[in-house]
């Protein structure tokens, strides 16, 4: 388990990390010998824009080792759209994904300071058991991100749908164009390693019925 936590903290440190862009001497020479093959076709989209003019930009988050990571082909069946698409669904799931792992943690520490009685998520003190303590609350919880989220998908249009207007603001100090890009890419990689994370604290609850941090702890 304590493997588990530490490889997880290197990973969110890697998350912060810039990607890398020197090019190596060894890989020259490779460069070279790709120089005069044919170009491959790329698949250029422009966020937010519709304009024609507007000049179009790849994805980011394609990084080592995976590089693009795309299994299962959903991107080259995709149109341009449908990439932006789930582009937009990756960048919520990681924003809920990071919220739901610390859903987990705080409640588990209340519980266990017993600051709302002892029959909270009792008995065996994991946040799963709210789904049996305190089903009611569940569903407002539920119902309310639902009406958030319909508010949002009918108030916004494909290509927006990921701006929070945080900068809108004027909380934070309007960033360059490359600390914006930089900035992106750190909320992508922290969600993706937020949505491993939530399923994990998931399936260990699961199995073994025991507290995160009780977890940790042994």
């Amino acid at each position: 388990m304590k493997l588990a936590v530490v490889s997880t903290l290197l990973a969110g440190a890697a998350a912060f990390a810039p990607a890398p862009v020197a090019k190596s001497g060894s890989a020259l020479s490779a460069t070279r010998a790709v120089k005069d093959a044919p170009p491959k076709s790329k698949k250029n989209i422009s966020f937010g824009s519709s304009s024609a003019s507007a000049v179009p930009v790849d994805l980011i988050g394609a990084l080592p080792p995976v590089g693009f990571f795309d299994p299962a082909g959903f991107a080259a069946k995709a149109s341009p759209e449908e990439l932006i698409r789930y582009r937009e669904v990756e960048i919520m799931h990681g924003r809920f994904a990071q919220l739901a792992v610390l859903g987990m943690l705080i409640p588990e520490k209340y519980a266990a300071e017993g600051a709302y009685g002892d029959d909270f998520l009792a008995p065996t003190g994991t946040a799963l058991e709210v789904f049996n303590t305190d089903p009611l609350w569940v569903g407002l919880t539920f119902g309310v991100i639902a009406a958030l989220e319909t508010i949002r998908l009918l108030e916004t249009v494909p290509g927006t749908r990921a701006d929070a207007k945080i900068l809108d603001i004027g909380l934070y100090p309007t960033p360059s164009p490359e600390k914006l890009e930089e900035y992106k890419l750190k909320e992508l990689q922290n969600g993706r390693l937020a949505m491993l994370a939530f399923a994990g604290e998931v399936a260990q609850e699961l199995i073994n019925e025991t507290p995160l941090i009780l977890n940790l702890q042994n």
